[in-house]
């Protein structure tokens, strides 16, 4: 389980097409904050897939939430052929040893070599030294439901702010658009501004649409 970093100010971006989800709202606010989001998913929907869609990410917040996820977001696109196409992102921080990013970088880039499924290079943001991997997993069918697969995109950034390590995880069962989800979260990537809490309110005014900012501690 994550803890959030104390003291430490997170910023970073998501394009057009990612839908943030309401996590650590107050109970009293939360239900209005999903049907907004419901609305924005299914703006041409039914009444029935808005209240189906709160409902599924009213629990999926919930449990994100008491998981310390620090943001959560849904993208939504539509291929050239005209289906679907979705993935997942969540933004989470787990503490490591205080040592400096080139070393956390250098191994977790070892670790997650390991795992002969996975692959595993080492990127250079902005903000920093980072891990980028790339693996699939696959759910167990049941009588009813078939197996599904899912590509898994994960960014590993050792925060400049030592003792912190700020996961970007990406999520989708749609193979065919991995190059672009990749690209995608390598780009916001290079939008995560990491500093310390008191310096937060030197930060550039941050973008128009699809920005994310959190100060914890």
């Amino acid at each position: 389980m994550s803890a959030y970093p104390q003291n430490v100010s997170l910023t970073l971006d998501t394009p057009e097409g990612f839908h943030e989800l309401p996590l650590h709202l107050p109970p009293d606010v939360l239900d209005a904050a999903l049907w907004e989001l419901a609305e924005k998913i299914w703006p041409g929907g039914t009444e029935f897939q808005r209240e189906t869609t709160a409902v599924v990410y009213s629990d999926l917040t919930t449990a994100l939430t008491a998981d310390n996820v620090l943001h959560a977001s849904v993208a939504l696109y539509e291929t050239e052929d005209g289906a679907a196409s979705t993935a997942h992102l969540l933004v989470r921080a787990d503490a490591v040893d205080p040592e400096e990013p080139e070393i956390v970088a250098a191994s977790f880039q070892e670790t997650l070599s390991f795992d002969e499924h996975r692959s595993v290079a080492r990127v250079d943001l902005p903000c920093g030294p980072a891990v980028l991997s790339l693996h699939a997993t696959e759910t167990e069918g049941e009588a009813v439901l078939p197996s599904l697969g899912f590509a898994h995109v994960e960014l590993y950034i050792p925060a400049p702010v030592r003792g912190w390590l700020v996961v970007l995880a990406l999520t989708t069962p749609c193979f065919d658009d991995l190059p672009r989800y990749t690209g995608i979260l390598r780009q916001i990537g290079e939008s995560l501004v990491i500093c310390p809490a008191e310096q937060a309110d030197d930060l550039p005014e941050p973008p128009a649409a699809g920005d994310v900012r959190a100060v914890f501690g």
